[in-house]
């Protein structure tokens, strides 16, 4: 019963929070606002918030200046040192595609190193632009850009083939 009542003190307390949060935010806020208007609803320290997200206070102090974009593993980690879902960052729907971007480019950066990294932004950066149209329904986008970042893999890896060796790591 205690743990029940604690649990409903703990709710209305973030809740309590959020509101507080999203009265001080623009309709067009930044992940960085969020967090900040969350982390200062709460008087926690960027210090603090940084110890209990398991980051350093640069990397704190650079996304809530909006001068770095977070990662998802960054978005989960101060949604639970913040006690909010990740949904208040994102909907479900954007956390998957940005989860499997990050992973995307993961698997890129391990395979072909920054350089590759930012090739492959960049063609997904153009392919999303031929969107701007709006005739394609989202499945469909997303299914023509799964298909743009396998052949960019396969293109890469016939490239590896005729790479000289002393090329090669």
């Amino acid at each position: 019963m205690k743990d029940e009542k604690n649990f409903e003190t703990d709710l209305l307390n973030t809740q309590d929070v959020k509101a507080t949060a999203a009265a001080t935010l623009a309709p067009d806020a930044t992940n960085g606002d969020k967090i900040k208007a969350l982390r200062t609803a709460q008087h926690m320290s960027m210090a603090e918030l940084a110890r209990r997200a398991s980051m350093s206070d640069r990397a704190i102090r650079y996304i809530e200046s909006n001068q770095r974009e977070p990662s998802v593993e960054a978005i989960q980690k101060i949604a639970a040192a913040l006690g909010v879902t990740t949904d208040y960052f994102m909907d479900e729907a954007t956390f998957q595609q940005e989860l499997n971007d990050d992973l995307f480019y993961a698997d890129v950066r391990k395979k072909y190193g920054s350089r590759g990294v930012a090739q492959a932004k960049k063609i997904k950066e153009q392919t999303t632009a031929l969107f701007a149209g709006g005739e394609l329904s989202e499945e469909d986008q997303a299914a023509f850009i799964k298909e743009m970042e396998a052949l960019f893999l396969d293109a890469k890896a016939d490239a590896k083939k005729f790479t000289p060796k002393k090329y090669l790591r």
